[in-house]
């Protein structure tokens, strides 16, 4: 991780009495990232895999700076698991979007992390 997130855990302590982040707050922000990756890899040409990076680690600031780490239904994340999760939302969001106007490197990307998260997803149902 790069500075903002560990940046945000230093906050932490304040921000652990704040409410945890609701699923609504979580998919805008994950919406919103998504619309901007679409718009830097389209446009501006940025690899997809960076534009998901930079904004999976914006949410996750957010999210532990003000929501101390805490989403609803999943309890206090580190900042690694935050990251993860919304990447996999962004992502997502992503395919249903530009995917169409993306690169086919860019589009592997997609398809990687999606493959990634339905294995591990299958993985967690023969538990």
């Amino acid at each position: 991780m790069l500075g903002a997130p560990g940046l945000a855990q230093s906050s932490a302590p304040a921000a652990a009495a704040a409410k945890p982040a609701s699923l609504e707050t979580m998919n805008d922000m994950a919406l919103a990232a998504a619309v901007n990756v679409c718009e830097l890899a389209v446009e501006q040409k940025v690899p997809v895999q960076n534009a998901v990076i930079s904004n999976a680690k914006a949410i996750t600031y957010v999210v532990t700076a003000t929501h101390g780490g805490q989403i609803a239904g999943a309890g206090k994340l580190e900042a690694s698991q935050i990251v993860n999760g919304t990447i996999v939302q962004i992502v997502g969001r992503v395919k249903q979007g530009c995917y169409p106007k993306i690169t086919t490197a860019d589009k592997k990307f997609v398809d990687d992390v999606i493959a990634q998260f339905s294995a591990q997803a299958k993985q967690q149902q023969k538990k």
